[in-house]
């Protein structure tokens, strides 16, 4: 466990970056520090490993004062991720990975054996560990940033926004990293961001602060979203936070329809009759292994050669699908708002149709569930 007692950072020119900051990291989770640009959240967290000397309180892991340890051999206990990665530009991946456990007078055989069985758990092949740092993609080189921190198996993860330099989609990718990691590791993980959604996503737990280094709320995802403390804590996580709630339940509770399904093989004929039976505007036409094909219209349907087989017709794209098993509310709530049919379409983990819901349906199931 990570503990701040009353830890305040007061520069000479009288700028505060910490005020009296009070806070538990639980061991084994992941907390989040948030906020905008200079509210101390990096100051926070830098206090941990010493790269900032608090002016007052203290801070703790597992119950001992970090002051009480020699600073060099406490950063060499705690993992450290930054944003740029910090990987040493003239080492390989692999020694780049093995830096720490080289530091710690492990043998060279061991640590880069060590090494390399970091490189497989962050997702990176073998062959890559060869490689020198500009050689990889900013991705792969924050995955190997992970890997470097983790090389000594600390009981401590401090990442300094760290997938903040990268694309959307790695950025997705990097994040569905760590919590894979973190399902197996359970690492005591603190994490700074400025990005709310990160932070909502990663996070058993985040704390928001305001300018000047005060702490505004510590909660759980789900309840920062539900009840912010004051205007300020709500207006940080934004005005859609009721959107963002909807993360936190299972798309599995929905009711999904299949009336409106209809295999590919069957006739333009047979679709229209069923549109003319069910009053669906849309049907859902479906391919081998009952995999999505489109949606089809009931006007085109009903336009069409009655024996023409529906795969053979021109549909409308899916859109996104949503994972019933897998994915929230909130999945199921884009899938449908994107879908040019206004229906999303929930499959099971082989691709295949589980059935249909509507935006009037899920907005039903949100408010009469969750509202």
């Amino acid at each position: 466990m990570i503990t701040f007692e009353g830890v305040t950072k007061r520069y000479p020119d009288g700028t505060v970056a910490l005020d009296g900051l009070d806070l538990q990291a639980p061991s084994g989770r992941t907390t989040v520090l948030v906020g905008s640009s200079g509210s101390g959240k990096t100051t926070a967290l830098r206090t941990v490993n010493r790269l900032v000397e608090p002016t007052g309180g203290r801070v703790l892991i597992d119950g001992t004062d970090v002051r009480e340890r020699d600073p060099a051999l406490l950063r060499r206990s705690i993992g450290y991720v930054i944003q740029q990665a910090g990987l040493f530009p003239h080492r390989t991946v692999l020694d780049n990975i093995a830096t720490v456990p080289l530091l710690l007078g492990w043998g060279r055989r061991r640590a880069r054996s060590r090494a390399a069985e970091l490189l497989e758990l962050v997702g990176l092949e073998a062959a890559q560990g060869r490689r020198y740092p500009h050689q990889l993609s900013g991705g792969q080189q924050q995955r190997v940033g992970v890997a470097r921190a983790l090389a000594a198996d600390p009981p401590v993860l401090l990442m300094d926004e760290p997938f903040s330099a990268v694309d959307p989609v790695v950025r997705a990718g990097l994040q569905e990293e760590l919590l894979r990691l973190q399902s197996e590791l359970h690492k005591t993980v603190l994490f700074v961001t400025h990005d709310i959604d990160e932070a909502v996503r990663l996070g058993d737990g985040i704390a928001v602060f305001r300018p000047g280094g005060v702490l505004a709320q510590y909660d759980t995802p789900e309840r920062l979203l539900a009840e912010p403390v004051d205007a300020f804590v709500e207006g940080f996580v934004g005005y859609d936070r009721g959107v963002r709630r909807l993360s936190f339940f299972p798309a599995s509770r929905l009711d999904l329809h299949t009336d409106a399904v209809l295999d590919g093989g069957r006739t333009a004929g047979a679709a229209a009759r069923t549109a003319a039976s069910t009053g669906e505007p849309w049907l859902l036409v479906t391919g081998a292994d009952r995999a999505p094909l489109g949606w089809l219209s009931a006007e085109r349907a009903a336009a069409a050669d009655p024996d023409r087989p529906l795969e053979s017709l021109e549909l409308e794209g899916y859109g996104h699908i949503f994972h019933v098993e897998a994915d929230s509310l909130r999945a199921a709530l884009d899938a449908a708002m994107l879908s040019p049919a206004g229906r999303a379409v929930g499959v099971d983990p082989g691709g295949a149709v589980v059935g249909v819901v509507s935006q009037a349906d899920l907005a039903a199931a949100i408010w009469g569930d969750h509202g």
